[in-house]
């Protein structure tokens, strides 16, 4: 009995072989050669799951998720300028505060037509802090940046990580450290990094329009990056 080979088996189930051999090989089938049907049912399997493959769809958040983190890790190649707008710490305090070691630390920062608003709290009767901020764009104050991702890092190390709500909004919560940088992957892919001071110490410089402002890496691209 002559059997066909592999080759023409996996052509056969790619069905991208001629009339007359697929008549012949159909034939060899029928004629119950179990050596040429087993071949035949595993390239079938090989086509059928190369099929499955080619429809599949990963998750949205699984995407966001792969993105963002290769993102951090990506080496800036431009620096937005980032300017301290406001310290709460350059305010005195309310009457009647006794210590700052509760007290929480708003600032607010600049970076283009976007705002970031921030306020450190260390919590009580723990050594966490607790970071709460909101990303505005003062261009489109009706147009909340959402889905923008959010990173604590120190060094190369990813502490935390959050996501704005619908008001541009997130939430961080991780140990009280030095040395402590948020990163933030704006609109757009570009890349904010503003270093962070513990909410109980003193006031940050002076920002303004010079370069005694603090500065940032950052990048952008036409696709979403990760800080």
């Amino acid at each position: 009995m002559r059997h066909f080979s592999i080759e023409q088996w996996a052509d056969f189930a790619l069905q991208v072989i001629g009339e007359d051999e697929k008549t012949a090989m159909q034939a060899h089938l029928e004629t119950g050669c179990k050596p040429c049907t087993k071949v035949l049912h595993l390239w079938t399997r090989v086509r059928q799951a190369a099929d499955r493959e080619s429809t599949y769809q990963p998750p949205e958040s699984a995407v966001r998720s792969v993105k963002g983190m290769g993102a951090i890790h990506v080496r800036p190649t431009k620096a937005p300028l980032v300017r301290l707008l406001f310290d709460s710490a350059n305010s005195p305090l309310a009457a009647g505060v006794r210590s700052v070691s509760t007290v929480a630390r708003q600032v607010l920062y600049g970076v283009g037509a976007y705002r970031i608003d921030l306020r450190m709290e260390p919590e009580m009767d723990s050594d966490k802090v607790s970071l709460v901020g909101q990303i505005l764009n003062s261009a489109e104050p009706a147009k909340h940046p959402s889905g923008v991702d959010v990173f604590l890092s120190k060094g190369r190390k990813v502490l935390a990580k959050s996501q704005t709500n619908g008001f541009g909004e997130f939430h961080l919560k991780c140990d009280l450290e030095s040395r402590l940088e948020l990163r933030i992957i704006l609109p757009k892919g570009t890349e904010v990094r503003i270093p962070l001071v513990e909410p109980a110490k003193g006031p940050l410089p002076h920002a303004s329009d010079s370069t005694e402002s603090p500065k940032v890496r950052g990048q952008s691209g036409s696709t979403r990056k990760k800080v």
